[in-house]
């Protein structure tokens, strides 16, 4: 988690920075090639900012779904083996294992 926040951190205001400069530069010297192109890539980092921090979310979403459905559960009936229903407490066990 603190390696996602820094780099999320550094990309947003990176992004900001470029934003900042490309605007600048668009602005001073007009409508050139140099500044079409500038502002194509400027569109571009915006969307890849936009596409991550989304990305980010939904993965934040995902986690705190599961979170819900693996507390929810309701463990003594599905941990409970016998042996009509061992192939049930295997598949409980390995998906507990595996989240």
């Amino acid at each position: 988690k603190p390696f996602l926040q820094t780099t999320f951190l550094v990309m947003f205001y990176s992004a900001a920075l470029f934003l900042a400069i490309g605007t600048f530069m668009i602005s001073a010297n007009g409508t050139t090639t140099y500044g079409v192109i500038l502002s194509g890539f400027l569109f571009a980092l915006l969307l890849e900012c936009y596409w991550c921090c989304q990305l980010v979310d939904r993965l934040n979403e995902v986690n705190t779904q599961i979170g819900i459905l693996l507390y929810s559960l309701d463990w003594p009936v599905e941990l409970q083996y016998t042996k009509a229903t061992a192939s049930r407490y295997r598949q409980a066990r390995s998906s507990l294992l595996i989240m």
